[in-house]
């Protein structure tokens, strides 16, 4: 067996059996720390766009519904033209219809536009006819 080679009058192990530098040790946790920030945002931004997409599928539904609301023509109570509906708001807005009648009936243009109360961004918007009364 060989022996072990001293510097300073400690025993060093031989080369092959040194392991790991300090700087080799920060290198690496460096390169795990980027991969780790990489992951994190990745997955901040699915959260962010999944919440953007059910915001926008409630603005869908709540149009649906204050257009066939506001598209019943002859309705004893009818729809104010603004409200809201937690952290929704919408409008109704109505004109008369300029394009060719069937059977001579007026019509008249309805669209309602959902926005987020706090932005004020539209997430929805939505067009129907209605027999003007």
């Amino acid at each position: 067996m060989k022996p072990l080679p001293q510097e300073r009058g400690f025993l060093m192990p031989p080369v092959r059996e040194r392991g790991f530098l300090m700087i080799e040790a920060l290198v690496a946790l460096a390169i795990a720390a980027l991969m780790a920030a990489l992951v994190f945002d990745s997955v901040w931004q699915m959260g962010r766009t999944a919440a953007a997409a059910a915001d926008r599928r409630q603005a869908l539904l709540l149009a649906r519904s204050v257009l066939a609301a506001a598209s019943v023509p002859g309705t004893s109570t009818p729809i104010p033209a603004r409200g809201a509906d937690g952290r929704l708001a919408w409008s109704i807005a109505s004109e008369a219809f300029s394009g060719e009648a069937a059977d001579g009936i007026p019509l008249e243009t309805i669209n309602v536009a959902v926005s987020d109360a706090a932005s004020g961004r539209v997430l929805a918007r939505l067009t129907s006819l209605k027999a003007r009364q």
